[in-house]
């Protein structure tokens, strides 16, 4: 297990979320949407069928994904006023190219940077870190990876985020091609108790309401209080069908918005 971002811990003030879980100052624990096609972005931020998100969490600093493109990655992260030498974890969750486009751009300014990956996936010419279960970046957030053996689109395992927080445990996926239901018991299971906040894709977008319905019964039954659609789950018709499972408890993703995190036992 990697130790790297465990020195990294620091006491901080808290800034206390609001709805959103937002705050006009910025915040010292946060995720944030860096590349995606978002029905709302913040000034300057390009637009790509991609996915990227930073997140700021107990002194460490972790990119999820990279996007399609380099270029979009490298002009998101100047935007965002995030320096990529400061990155110190890279998690991919699958080698599809929307999700590790951006790679080079990564690598290029951060040669020694750890990455993250599933087994059996191939990410480009330099040596990458395999998860064959779970990552602890810091005591309280986990890279996990989960496995199917019925793929989809080729991916048989994924990557994914989870980090406990006050409110409970926030999930961050990439299409979860692994199964929603799959990659949230996990998640769940390594916490200890139910998912509050999901964002990411779940291969929503383009297919049936049936396909939308599926998913927001797993995530209802697995108590999930909170939803924010990302990447392949951004669709007006998606949005509209989760909106009447979990009516005002889906939260509108917005590339470069901050999302408050406040890790537990912080005061």
């Amino acid at each position: 297990m990697h130790k790297i971002c465990l020195s990294l811990l620091t006491t901080a003030l808290v800034i206390g979320p609001s709805a959103w879980g937002e705050s006009i100052a910025t915040p010292e624990h946060y995720y944030q949407v860096i590349t995606d096609t978002t029905f709302e972005t913040e000034e300057g931020y390009q637009q790509e069928f991609g996915y990227s998100v930073f997140v700021r969490f107990e002194g460490a600093s972790v990119l999820f994904d990279t996007g399609v493109t380099p270029k979009a990655l490298e002009q998101n992260l100047k935007t965002a006023d995030i320096d990529p030498k400061s990155i110190d974890v890279l998690v991919l969750s699958h080698n599809h190219s929307d999700h590790i486009g951006g790679i080079s751009y990564i690598r290029k300014t951060k040669s020694d940077i750890v990455v993250y990956a599933a087994p059996g996936q191939e990410i480009d010419e330099h040596p990458v870190t395999r998860l064959e279960n779970l990552e602890r970046i810091t005591p309280n957030l986990y890279a996990i990876r989960t496995h199917t053996d019925s793929p989809t689109s080729g991916i048989n395992d994924e990557l994914s985020l989870v980090m406990r927080t006050d409110q409970g445990p926030y999930l961050l996926t990439g299409c979860s091609h692994t199964g929603v239901a799959r990659i949230v018991k996990k998640a769940t299971e390594i916490i200890g108790q139910p998912i509050f906040h999901y964002t990411g894709g779940a291969r929503l977008k383009l297919r049936t309401l049936v396909d939308t319905e599926h998913v927001a019964n797993e995530l209802t039954e697995m108590n999930v209080s909170q939803i924010s659609p990302g990447h392949c789950s951004v669709d007006h018709r998606v949005d509209k069908a989760l909106k009447e499972y979990f009516h005002g408890r889906v939260l509108m993703s917005v590339q470069g918005r901050k999302v408050t995190l406040t890790p537990p036992d912080q005061t």
